[in-house]
């Protein structure tokens, strides 16, 4: 774990993106580890503080980085309950079961997560973890969230399905049940940024928000409610929630952003649907909805004929 730490840097004529000239700077550190750091606020560029993971260097630029203490992550291999969907030779899929981290933040660096059981099941995934403490890690889902998840197996898993996300070629659906009753199509492009007062919530108000595009399409409209089917085009931090939650329709279940509901303890969120080319081979995983959320829509019940709010 690195002491805190100042360093300044004089950007040379071979000028690049922040973070790549950090992590030639002091490789040494994971340029994961530095993403978090520049995000963190703990990157300044010429004077000021500098929050953009891909900002563009130019020669002469004056770059200060501030190391901070990280904690120690919890990797030893352990048993954790979740099903095994496929097993590719670059890739895993598996159904994350709502209440799973998918890997331990810093404030809770010594929780089990997926990331330990998946180190118990493949033990190849040690071989990522020599810069990373996120093996295979390649996307996200929120502890509270289910459903369907790639997993890189490998070095060129975890590339190719890097650039695969980053382009776009990877599609997901989730399966939400929200609060009133949604027009039966839409499209949300709010931006999502960081909450300017509390830093653990986004916001489709955030000054520095990044675009987000969600579409969603009506399953059945329940007693009050609505099952959507809602794809995302951008992979932005609880974009659906947020989305959902900036049209008026916040998810159930979801004390952050939603509602709350007597009949489901998490935000009805699931990942039912994953689809994509990877070497000239179509891959599509479906799931169906977890037990809670059946019981959730069977509790509010289907209704054929609704009034749209907006």
């Amino acid at each position: 774990m690195p002491e805190k730490q100042e360093y300044e840097f004089v950007v040379d004529e071979n000028a690049q993106r922040l973070d790549k000239f950090l992590a030639q700077k002091v490789p040494e550190y994971s340029r994961t580890y530095l993403q978090e750091l520049i995000k963190d606020g703990h990157v300044t560029l010429n004077g000021k503080k500098n929050t953009s993971v891909k900002q563009e260097l130019s020669s002469g630029d004056l770059v200060g980085l501030s190391l901070q203490p990280r904690p120690g992550f919890n990797l030893e291999p352990k048993k954790v309950d979740f099903e095994v969907v496929d097993v590719q030779a670059d890739f895993i899929v598996i159904n994350k079961p709502a209440g799973l981290l998918v890997h331990a933040p810093a404030n809770r660096s010594q929780e089990i997560t997926l990331v330990n059981g998946l180190l118990y099941m493949f033990a190849e995934l040690t071989d990522l973890l020599k810069d990373d403490d996120r093996p295979g890690i390649v996307h996200r889902l929120d502890e509270d969230t289910s459903g369907l998840l790639l997993i890189a197996r490998n070095e060129r898993g975890k590339n190719k399905l890097g650039r695969m996300f980053h382009d776009r070629k990877i599609s997901k659906t989730y399966k939400a049940v929200v609060s009133g009753h949604t027009p039966r199509s839409g499209r949300i492009d709010f931006a999502i940024g960081r909450h300017p007062t509390v830093r653990t919530k986004m916001s489709h108000q955030a000054v520095d928000g990044k675009p987000a595009t969600s579409l969603f399409s009506v399953a059945e409209y329940l007693t009050g409610a609505t099952l959507l089917d809602v794809k995302i085009i951008t992979g932005r931090t609880h974009q659906i929630r947020v989305h959902c939650s900036s049209i008026g329709h916040g998810i159930l279940g979801d004390l952050v952003y939603g509602v709350s509901s007597r009949f489901i303890s998490r935000q009805a969120l699931h990942a039912g649907l994953l689809e994509f080319e990877y070497d000239g081979v179509m891959y599509r995983y479906e799931l169906p909805l977890p037990e809670d959320m059946r019981q959730l829509v069977a509790a509010l019940g289907i209704v054929e004929s609704v009034q749209e709010e907006n």
